[in-house]
């Protein structure tokens, strides 16, 4: 076999330069990335490890964005039939999948107590965001007066939970896109709605239980634990030093401790972004770290263990200028 010594050392320089291609760091995402011109009102934030991108949803109906580092941006998703406000994000990264919660924003927000709404599992293909499975939900709580599908998380088998704030359940869809109903909040000690969740490697679901009175302040709030094989075993995790005023968006990190928001704009908790760590298998969990920020929604966590939030602006749902801030405890 004959062999082009030019042509192996030019070979060997595409190769080099696709893996520094393939392999891009979060070290490149500034501390602020600063965003104009979408009047998106993100409500849920992710961030893309394949590419070093955050994703953005849109509680104004429009499209996923896809950011980079410089505050660039492109529409991601594609193919719906008709619009939908769009809160939590999760990639499966297992099975291709960007997965969305969908809800009807504007029957939500009109004030009008015979519209409803409705609840939806949006599944888009990773890496085109073209839609592949839209899956209403609202019919498993036939009960609710109102829906809204606020966050998403996805197990080791590729089950997808999706809570339902307003409807105070939380939803399951299997891979074969089959929908039921998880769990439902029958819980005595909290009444509060299904917000923020997220899924534990051992087997269970933590999850934020969270209303808002009338001037919009957090109430009746918990964190509790889910067993996947036995939802009704629901168990109240105990935050054993103060400052815990509940959570939005929370997100469990790689060493197993929980990071949220709170948004409670106008009370003793403010807005913080708080961490929490459990010695006991998050039946007990400790605050570890807390930190003031601006009013946000929910955070996303690097793979260096980097956390960054939406800095929201709840006044102004058509604001064109946002910022992705890195909080450091």
């Amino acid at each position: 076999m004959i062999f082009n010594k030019n042509k192996i050392i030019l070979l060997s320089l595409a190769t080099a330069a696709l893996l520094t291609i393939g392999c891009v760091t979060n070290k490149q995402i500034p501390k602020n990335v600063i965003v104009n011109n979408i009047a998106q009102n993100p409500e849920g934030i992710e961030y893309d490890k394949t590419d070093n991108t955050f994703l953005l949803s849109s509680i104004n109906a429009k499209p996923i964005i896809k950011i980079k580092p410089d505050g660039s941006f492109v529409p991601f998703t594609s193919g719906e039939q008709y619009p939908l406000s769009t809160a939590g994000l999760q990639i499966d990264y297992k099975h291709n999948r960007l997965l969305v919660a969908g809800f009807n924003g504007t029957e939500l927000m009109d004030k009008n107590p015979s519209t409803k709404g409705m609840s939806s599992l949006r599944i888009y293909d990773l890496k085109t965001g073209t839609l592949k499975q839209d899956i209403n939900l609202s019919f498993l709580a036939p009960q609710a007066q109102t829906y809204f599908a606020n966050d998403i998380a996805v197990d080791n088998v590729g089950n997808v939970y999706i809570s339902d704030w307003y409807a105070k359940v939380v939803y399951k869809v299997d891979m074969n896109g089959k929908a039921t109903l998880f769990w439902k909040n029958d819980f005595s000690k909290v009444n509060g709605g299904a917000n923020g969740l997220d899924f534990h490697p051992d087997g269970y679901l933590i999850v934020s239980l969270l209303n808002v009175n009338k001037k919009w302040l957090y109430d009746d709030y918990a964190l509790v634990k889910i067993p996947l094989n036995n939802p009704k075993e629901v168990h109240y995790i105990n935050i054993e030093n103060s400052g815990f005023t509940g959570f939005d968006g929370m997100v469990i990190k790689e060493n197993g401790n929980i990071v949220g928001v709170t948004n409670n704009q106008k009370s003793p908790g403010g807005n913080k972004l708080i961490e929490l760590s459990s010695d006991s298998n998050w039946n007990d969990a400790k605050i570890i770290n807390s930190k003031e920020i601006t009013p946000s929604t929910t955070v996303a966590i690097t793979p260096d263990n980097k956390s960054y939030v939406i800095q929201q602006d709840f006044s102004n749902n058509f604001k064109k200028k946002w910022n992705i801030k890195q909080i450091e405890f």
